[in-house]
C-alpha cells in the first residue's frame, strides 16, 4: 500500500524531543538506540512480493491516486488519513497546480467538485476537495498537477535553557538589554500548554495566530508542545520581547505567516522546522522568495538546518547489472535502516517509517524513479509500500518520490531501494529518512528545504556541553548545486548553538535538534537590535556570525558556519561603547 508523509512529523527541525535525540514523544518516534542490530542482509530480488501498481495518473499524485480509488466506506472521515493526508468534513487538503492561464477554470472545477480554495503560492491553489473528486478535477481544464500539499516537518519545564549561560546572555540582561522594544515571530506546528505558561516560562501577555486551514486562533493551543518550547527558549534569551505565536501546516500557511509578521512589523522570525522534496535544494524557490520578502522588510529570519546528518543518502545514480535498481555500491540494491557499520535495525511493529526522494531533473521532469520500501522476510526482501509518481515532462510533475509507513508484525529488517522507470541519464539521488538512520549514509547536503535558502541564518546544533561538539544528528551542509546537482552549492550552516536543553513543555525529556538550537539565535539576535535598533537584518547576521566562537575546520565550514553562539559580555557604557570590541574575523569569511 502506498502511504505519504504525515501532517507533521515530531522530528527533526520541529525537531520534538526524546532524551538526547531529535525525535518525537509517541511510540511510533521509538528510540532506535533500544533496537537489536543484526548483519544487514544480501541484495533485493524484485521478483518476490512486488505490489500490484496502477499506471499512475500523469496529473494525479500517486497518495491522491489511491485514496481517490478507495471506496467510500473505506475513507476516513477526519484528519489524518493513514496516507497522511489531511481530511476534514469528507474533504481532502491538497495542492493544485494551475495550467497557464487557467487560474479562472481551476477554481471553477474545484467549486464545481464541491470543493473550497484556502491559499495560493507559486502558482498553486491550496484546496479542499472530496476524495471521490479527485480524479475529474485532475482531469478538468486549468488544472496541470493535484498533488498532496507540502507540509511542514517539525525540527524539536519550570526551567531557564542552559543556553542562555552557555550564549552569555545573563550578562547582556543585568546590563538592562533584554530584548525590550523587539518583536519575535516563532512559526511552527502548535504550541499545546503556553497558557498555562504565561506569566511564568512565557511573557504573561503574547500574541496567537492561527493559519492552519478551519482552525480558529484559538487552537493554537494543541496539536503539539513544541512550538512552546521553542517560545520558552526565546523568552528566557530575551525576556522584554514581545512574542507572537504562529501556527502552520503547510508552505502556503508559511507564506501567510510570513505576510502577517511583516505586517505586524516584527523584527526577527524563529522557524524550528523544514520542508521536504519542494525545492532542488539550491537555495531557490518559493522559500527564497518568502526570504527576500521578509528581509526586505528588515526583518532577521532564523530557521533550523535540519536533524537529517545520519538519515540521508546522496551520489549518482548507478545499475552496474542493468535491471533499473540502484546500487548504493557495486551489488548493493537496498539501503537498510541501520546503524552506519553494516548492519541493520530490527525494527518492531508501530514505527514511522517516511522514506523522501529527489533528483537532479526540475527542468524538464522526464527521469522516472520508483521509491520502494522492503521488509526483510528471512530470504529476501518483500516490497510493503512504494510511492511512483509521474515524472513525464508535464506542468507540475516534481522529480520526486515520498512515503509514509508504520511497520507491522513482527520485529523485522528494513530498508530502501530505488527503481527507475524511464529515462537514461545518470541523475545526483538524494535519499532522506527522517528520524531513521541510515546503515549507508552521507553526511554531506543532509540540509532540509528552507534551510538551504541564502536569505535565512540557518542554524545548526552543538551539545549543551563542553566542548560543545556538533551534534551526530545535526544537518550538514552544503546545498547542492544549481538544479539539485552534485557540484556547486554553498555553503551552510551559517551558525550553531545549543539543543539538549531544559524546557518546561518537555519536562525531565531534554529538547534536542536544530529545533532547540534555532530559538536561541533568535532571542540573541533580539538582544543586539535591543541595542542596536537601527540595525537591519544583515547587521545583526553580520555581528552574530562575528561574535561566535569558531569550531571545527579555520575559516566557516558545513557543520558550524562562522561557530558556536556566543555574545560578547558588555561592560559599563563610555559614550556609545557599550560593548568589547568584535575580534576580527573577517578573514574566515571565504
Amino acid at each position: 500500500m502506498k502511504k505519504y508523509l504525515p501532517l507533521l512529523l515530531l522530528a527533526v527541525a520541529l525537531l520534538a524531543a526524546m532524551p538526547g535525540r531529535a525525535a518525537g514523544p509517541t511510540g511510533s518516534e521509538a528510540d532506535s538506540t533500544a533496537w537489536p542490530v543484526v548483519a544487514a542482509p544480501g541484495v533485493l530480488d524484485i521478483t518476490q512480493g512486488r505490489d500490484a501498481d496502477r499506471p499512475p495518473h500523469p496529473r494525479l499524485d500517486d497518495a491522491l491516486a489511491e485514496l481517490a480509488a478507495q471506496p467510500a466506506g473505506e475513507r476516513a472521515a477526519d484528519a489524518p488519513t493513514t496516507d497522511g493526508l489531511t481530511m476534514q468534513d469528507g474533504r481532502v487538503q491538497a495542492r493544485l497546480v494551475v495550467a497557464a492561464d487557467g487560474q479562472d477554470a481551476a477554481r471553477a472545477a474545484v467549486v464545481a467538485a464541491g470543493g473550497e480554495v484556502t491559499g495560493a503560492l507559486d502558482g498553486a491553489l491550496q484546496v479542499w476537495l472530496p476524495p471521490a473528486t479527485l480524479t475529474a478535477v485532475a482531469d478538468s481544464p486549468g488544472v496541470a498537477y493535484l498533488g498532496a500539499p507540502d507540509y511542514a516537518q517539525l525540527a524539536a519545564a519550570d526551567a531557564v535553557s542552559e543556553g542562555v549561560a552557555r550564549a552569555e546572555a545573563t550578562a547582556w540582561h543585568v546590563a538592562g538589554l533584554r530584548g525590550q522594544g523587539v518583536r519575535i515571530a516563532i512559526i511552527d506546528g502548535g504550541f499545546q500548554g503556553y497558557t498555562a505558561k504565561l506569566g511564568s516560562e512565557l511573557p504573561a501577555n503574547v500574541v496567537v495566530k492561527n493559519f492552519v486551514d478551519g482552525q480558529p486562533d484559538a487552537e493554537v493551543d494543541a496539536t503539539t508542545p513544541h512550538g512552546t518550547a521553542c517560545a520558552e527558549i526565546v523568552y528566557d534569551m530575551a525576556p522584554s520581547a514581545q512574542l507572537y505565536l504562529i501556527k502552520i501546516a503547510t508552505d502556503v500557511d508559511l507564506d501567510q505567516a510570513v505576510s502577517y509578521a511583516i505586517a505586524q512589523n516584527v523584527d526577527v522570525i524563529s522557524t524550528s522546522l523544514t520542508f521536504l522534496n519542494i525545492t532542488p535544494g539550491d537555495g531557490t524557490g518559493r522559500f527564497a522568495a518568502m526570504a527576500n520578502r521578509a528581509r526586505a522588510a528588515g526583518i532577521l529570519w532564523t530557521t533550523a538546518a535540519g536533524n537529517y546528518r545520519e538519515t540521508h543518502w546522496s551520489g549518482t545514480s548507478t545499475d552496474g547489472d542493468n535491471d533499473n535498481l540502484h546500487e548504493y555500491a557495486p551489488g548493493v540494491e537496498v539501503n537498510v535502516f541501520g546503524p552506519g557499520n553494516g548492519s541493520a535495525y530490527q525494527i518492531p511493529a508501530g514505527v514511522v517509517l517516511s522514506p523522501a526522494l529527489r533528483w537532479d531533473d526540475w527542468t524538464e521532469v522526464r527521469q522516472d524513479f520508483r521509491l520502494l520500501l522492503l521488509r526483510y522476510n528471512g530470504a529476501t526482501f518483500d516490497i510493503v509500500a512504494s510511492a511512483n509518481n509521474p515524472q513525464t515532462g508535464l506542468p507540475g510533475q516534481r522529480p520526486t518520490e515520498r512515503l509514509n509507513y508504520i511497520t507491522t508484525g513482527g520485529a523485522a529488517i528494513y530498508g530502501v531501494a530505488i527503481q527507475r522507470i524511464s529515462g537514461a541519464r545518470p541523475v545526483f539521488l538524494n535519499l532522506l529518512t527522517p528520524n531513521r538512520e541510515l546503515d549507508r549514509r552521507v553526511p554531506a547536503m543532509s540540509l532540509g528545504d528552507l534551510a538551504d535558502v541564502p536569505g535565512v541564518l540557518t542554524v545548526g546544533a552543538v551539545t549543551i556541553n563542553m566542548p560543545f561538539p556538533a551534534a551526530d544528528y545535526s544537518s550538514e551542509g552544503p546545498t547542492t548545486g544549481p538544479g539539485g546537482t552534485a557540484d556547486g552549492g554553498q555553503r551552510k550552516p551559517d551558525i550553531a548553538a545549543f539543543a539538549g536543553v531544559s524546557t518546561a513543555s518537555y519536562g525531565t525529556r531534554a529538547f534536542s535538534g536544530t529545533s532547540a538550537a534555532t530559538p536561541h539565535v533568535a532571542g540573541a539576535a533580539a538582544l543586539i537590535s535591543n541595542r542596536h535598533p537601527t540595525f537591519g537584518p544583515d547587521a545583526i547576521r553580520f555581528h552574530l556570525e562575528e561574535m561566535a566562537v569558531d569550531q571545527g575546520p579555520a575559516c566557516a565550514d558545513t557543520r558550524y558556519g562562522f561557530g558556536r553562539l556566543l555574545l560578547q559580555l558588555p561592560r559599563q557604557p563610555a559614550g556609545d561603547r557599550l560593548f568589547l570590541p568584535f575580534v576580527n574575523r573577517s578573514e574566515q569569511r571565504c
